[in-house]
């Protein structure tokens, strides 16, 4: 996995457990959905500030996007929240 699908499949794992869409949470840090989907996607190559960005607004350190083993898990989350 590149660097870009890792961060990609983090932001999508810690959306999931907040149990937000993709609307819900690009509403909420003021990206468009279709950003954010490319980004989960891992087809964008995010600057420090917007890492950052997503990083606070999971309340987590930014350090924990880069982790290979939850991208893993996120491969298999369902394609949508219910």
């Amino acid at each position: 996995m590149t660097l870009p699908e890792i961060i990609g499949l983090n932001v999508k794992w810690y959306r999931y457990q907040n149990r937000l869409t993709q609307a819900q949470y690009a509403n909420k840090i003021k990206f468009k959905v279709a950003y954010l989907s490319i980004v989960e996607s891992g087809k964008v190559n995010l600057t420090c500030k917007n890492i950052s960005l997503l990083a606070k607004s999971f309340h987590i350190p930014p350090e924990l996007l880069l982790n290979e083993e939850t991208a893993k898990l996120a491969k298999n989350l369902p394609i949508r929240i219910r």
